[in-house]
């Protein structure tokens, strides 16, 4: 059960701080790239390591549960289902976010970012991935993510990072 309140809890990437990229309207309004095509699109199966948290990450607890945003070391297989039309690139996942949009560019690299709430509100994530998906469909990327708000009567400001590797199915 911790880990699916682990995940509830966060995306791929979570945090305290980290910048105006991570505002709620930075994560979404992330312009187009000069790439064109589709070679990116497809389903891919990808390794989340968590490498980094910081700030209020927990130990929070929901009900009879206890559970962190951010627990460094944490490892998640996920599975991403990629849209890529000319520079537009979208990436859907079973984690929050759960949609990243974005650009895509001529040298295969990305800049996605998203935006999820919970608890009606009371929780805000957002994370932004920038990576590569080479000619093979191999992915990698570093997703930095930011969660704030109350869970019960616990406030969180928790940034994390994570690093992701995967291949197109």
């Amino acid at each position: 059960m911790r880990n699916l309140l682990t995940i509830l809890l966060s995306f791929a990437v979570l945090g305290c701080g980290g910048g105006q990229d991570l505002s709620p309207d930075g994560v979404r309004s992330i312009p187009p790239g000069d790439a064109s095509g589709a070679a990116l699109a497809g389903e891919y199966r990808v390794r989340v390591r968590v490498v980094e948290c910081a700030g209020a990450c927990g130990p929070f607890s929901v009900g009879i549960f206890s559970s962190t945003v951010c627990d460094v070391g944490d490892v998640d297989e996920v599975s991403l289902l990629v849209a890529h039309d000319g520079g537009r690139l979208a990436i859907d996942t079973d984690d929050l976010p759960s949609r990243f949009e974005g650009g895509a560019f001529t040298d295969g690299s990305f800049d996605v970012g998203g935006y999820a709430t919970q608890f009606g509100g009371g929780l805000e994530i957002t994370a932004r991935s920038l990576g590569t998906i080479d000619a093979s469909g191999r992915i990698e990327a570093t997703v930095r993510s930011r969660t704030w708000g109350r869970i019960g009567e616990q406030s969180a400001d928790c940034y994390g990072v994570r690093e992701v590797v995967g291949t197109r199915r």
